[in-house]
């Protein structure tokens, strides 16, 4: 079991968030979950293929260019999240797995 622990802030000008939502942008859980799929690519060696996320929990809102952090703990089959902003406060978790094909 590996974790790992990366900071990352969304750009502000970042193509998903004008329709997410106008005037008020917040960071769209579908951009937070594609970084820390290729974060877990990355640092994880997380097979490619199918996978299934689960449990999966949006629990405060991500604004652009405010600082956070995810932390990733797992292997090439199978790994959870937390994605935390700067002053610890957790915004988002969950876990996903690898499917293998049949």
């Amino acid at each position: 079991m590996t974790e790992v622990r990366v900071d990352f802030t969304e750009a502000e000008d970042h193509p998903a968030l004008p329709g997410h939502f106008p005037g008020q942008p917040v960071v769209p859980g579908v951009v937070l979950l594609a970084r820390v799929h290729q974060l877990a690519r990355q640092r994880l060696d997380f097979a490619p293929g199918a996978t299934r996320w689960q449990r999966i929990k949006f629990l405060g809102p991500v604004l652009p260019g405010q600082p956070c952090s995810m932390t990733l703990t797992g292997d090439r089959d199978a790994f959870s999240f937390v994605i935390t902003t700067s002053d610890d406060r957790p915004v988002a978790r969950g876990q996903c797995r690898h499917v293998p094909l049949a």
